[in-house]
C-alpha cells in the first residue's frame, strides 16, 4: 500500500465515522421520535426500550455504511480540491485513475461488510427488536395500548380490544367467518391472551348455530398492532429465497419479497457506485474551480435517499420491475458518474 492509498483512506475514513455515526443517530433518533415516544409517555419500561434500540443499530449502520461513504468522499475530495491537492496530484503525474482505484477498492470492502450484515444479522436483530417490543407490550398492555386495538391471533382471527384501564383490558371480541367470541375481562400470559367469563356464538351460513359460555379461554397471538409492521427486508437471505419460491409455485404475485431479496445486493453495492460518482464529480468541477460545498453534499447526499425510497416504492407495489426498484439508484448514479468521468480532467 503506497502513501497516497494510506493518507486517502485515512482521510476517507475519517469522514465516514463521523458521518456514520450522524446518519445512525439519525435514523435511530426518527425510530424513537415516530414509534418509541408516545409509548414512553404512556410508561413503557426505559430498559425495553433500550433492548429495542440496540437491536436496530445493525440495520441503522447497514443502511447507513453508502450513505455515510458518499457523505465522506464527497467531503474529502471537495476539500483535496479547494486546497488544490487534486490539482498537485495531477502536476506530480498521478492520475484520476489512480485515486479512483483506491476509493473503489475502499468502497468494496465497505459492500462486501454491508452484505453480510444486510444478509443475516440485520434480519435477526430486526426479528428480535420486535420480540422485545411484545414482551413489553404483553407484560404492559395498559402502558402500551389503547382502546380500539386489534390482534390477530394464532389461526388467523381478528381480537379487539375496546378497554384499556386500571383493572386491564375489557370488551374483547374475537370476530370469524365461522364465530364471534366475546369476553368481559383478559390478561396476558407468555404470548398468550387468557380470557374469563364470555360466551361463544358459532355460525353456519350466517346463522348461529351453537351458544355457549364460557368461564376461561386461551388465545395464542400471532401479531400486535402497536407492533412495527414486518417488512419483507426483515427476513434472511435464505427466508426471502424460500417465500419466492414458495409464492411463483403458487402463481401468486410477490414484488415485494423480490424487491427485498434484490436489495440485499444492490444497497451494499451503492458503496462501489459512489466512489465513481465522487471522484467523477470532483474532478469535473476541478476543471471550472468550482466545489460543492457542505450544502451541496448534504443535497446530494439525501437525494440519493430520496431516490432509494421512490424506487423502493415502485418496486414493492409492481409499478416496475423489482430488480429495478432495487438496483435503480445504483443505475442512475453509475449513469451520472460515466458523464461526469467522461467530461471531467484526467
Amino acid at each position: 500500500m503506497t502513501t497516497l492509498d494510506r493518507y486517502l483512506l485515512r482521510e476517507a475514513s475519517a469522514y465516514l465515522v463521523a458521518g456514520l455515526l450522524v446518519v445512525v443517530l439519525l435514523l435511530l433518533g426518527g425510530v424513537l421520535f415516530e414509534m418509541l415516544a408516545p409509548l414512553l409517555s404512556r410508561g413503557v419500561d426505559l430498559i425495553a426500550v433500550a433492548q429495542y434500540l440496540a437491536y436496530r443499530v445493525p440495520e441503522a449502520i447497514y443502511r447507513g455504511l453508502p450513505i455515510a461513504y458518499l457523505f465522506a468522499l464527497l467531503l474529502l475530495l471537495s476539500r483535496m480540491a479547494e486546497d488544490s491537492e487534486l490539482k498537485a496530484l495531477l502536476a506530480s503525474g498521478i492520475s484520476r485513475e489512480r485515486v479512483l482505484f483506491t476509493l473503489v477498492w475502499f468502497g468494496g470492502v465497505l459492500a462486501f461488510l454491508g452484505f453480510l450484515l444486510g444478509a443475516e444479522a440485520v434480519p435477526r436483530a430486526n426479528q428480535e427488536a420486535r420480540a422485545v417490543l411484545q414482551r413489553a407490550i404483553l407484560a404492559r398492555p395498559r402502558a402500551l395500548l389503547e382502546p380500539g386495538t386489534f390482534f390477530t391471533d394464532a389461526y388467523g382471527r381478528l381480537v379487539y380490544v375496546g378497554r384499556v384501564d386500571e383493572a386491564g383490558i375489557g370488551e374483547i371480541r374475537l370476530l370469524s367467518k365461522d364465530e364471534v367470541l366475546a369476553a368481559e375481562r383478559g390478561r396476558f400470559e407468555h404470548g398468550v391472551l387468557e380470557l374469563g367469563e364470555g360466551v361463544r356464538v358459532t355460525y353456519d351460513q350466517s346463522r348461529p348455530r351453537t351458544v355457549a359460555l364460557f368461564e376461561k379461554a386461551t388465545l395464542p397471538l400471532r401479531e400486535i398492532a402497536a407492533l412495527p409492521r414486518a417488512l419483507a427486508s426483515d427476513l434472511t437471505l435464505g427466508e426471502l429465497r424460500e417465500k419466492i419460491a414458495r409464492a411463483r409455485r403458487r402463481g401468486i404475485p410477490h414484488p415485494a419479497l423480490a424487491t427485498a431479496y434484490y436489495r440485499k445486493f444492490a444497497e451494499p453495492l451503492a458503496s462501489v457506485v459512489f466512489a465513481l460518482f465522487a471522484v467523477g464529480v470532483a474532478f469535473w468541477m476541478l476543471g471550472g474551480s468550482r466545489s460543492l460545498g457542505l450544502v451541496g453534499v448534504v443535497t446530494v447526499t439525501f437525494f440519493y435517499y430520496a431516490t432509494w425510497s421512490v424506487f423502493r416504492i415502485m418496486g414493492e407495489q409492481g409499478a416496475i420491475p423489482p430488480w429495478l426498484g432495487a438496483f435503480g439508484p445504483d443505475l442512475f448514479y453509475l449513469a451520472l458518474a460515466l458523464v461526469f468521468l467522461g467530461v471531467g480532467r484526467r
